[in-house]
Formats: structure tokens, sequence, C-alpha cells
């Protein structure tokens, strides 16, 4: 599950029936793994609850930070934090425009690369009409 303000480039490519893709890569192993999948918006009270395990100051610059945005100079973001500051106290509340966005594997790599570029490649994938929540589902290699 990743968080991303609503109206960020990010997010606009989220929409409905998107797929993505993550890739986690370790390069002193010369190792990765690759996660592909649908992606879909996560509940309002889940972006809550994350939103608000956040630390203080994290909060405040997903209110502060027009992502994908050019910002003119640093203390015009500095400034829009302070008032955000003096505007919320202690209490941050979640945005409306930000949220959060879940990647449901359907396809998961993992690679090891090798110095003769004969790399291994280990691929599992599971069936699109599979539930997400039934544990049981079966991958295939």
């Amino acid at each position: 599950t990743a968080s991303r303000r609503d109206r960020s480039r990010k997010a606009s490519e989220l929409g409905p029936g998107a797929h993505a893709a993550l890739t986690f890569w370790w390069p002193q192993l010369e190792r990765s793994v690759r996660v592909e999948g649908a992606v879909a918006r996560v509940s309002a009270a889940e972006t809550a609850s994350y939103f608000l395990s956040r630390p203080r100051a994290s909060r405040l610059g997903a209110w502060a930070s027009r992502q994908s945005s050019v910002v003119a100079s640093e203390d015009v973001l500095s400034e829009r934090e302070q008032t955000l500051d003096a505007r919320f106290g202690d209490d941050v509340p979640v945005p409306d425009f930000w949220g959060g966005y879940r990647l449901s594997p359907r396809r998961v790599e993992f690679w090891q690369g090798r110095a003769s570029r004969l790399h291994d490649r280990v691929l599992f994938s599971r069936d699109d009409d599979v539930d997400d929540d039934d544990d049981d589902a079966s991958w295939t290699r």
C-alpha cells in the first residue's frame, strides 16, 4: 500500500483499471524482486488510519507539498508549512485530496544477476480472477 496526494501525476495515472509494477533492487547483491498487478484505492478508513499514524511533521508536509507541481521557491513551501502549522496545531487532519493505493500482486519475479550475464529468473503468477483475500489461492511457476 502506498499513499500520496490524489492530484499528483502519479495518482492521476492510478485511475480505475490501472496496473503497476514495483521493483526492489539490491545492487550490491545483484538481486531484485519485481511485483506486478492491479492497483485500487484503499478505503477512507484505511487512509485515515495510516495518515494519523505518521509523525506530525509528515502530516503537515502532506498538506504543504503539492506533489508534481513546481514550487516557486523553498521559502514559499516553508511559509505554507508555517501557515498550516498555526492553523492545525497538534491535530493535523487527513486532507480530502490524500489517499492510499494498493497493488494486488499477480506476478512476482525474483532475479539474480551473474557476471556471465546468464541471470537466474524465477517467476510466480496467479490468475486475474483470484480473490486477493484467498490465502489458499495458488501461485504457478
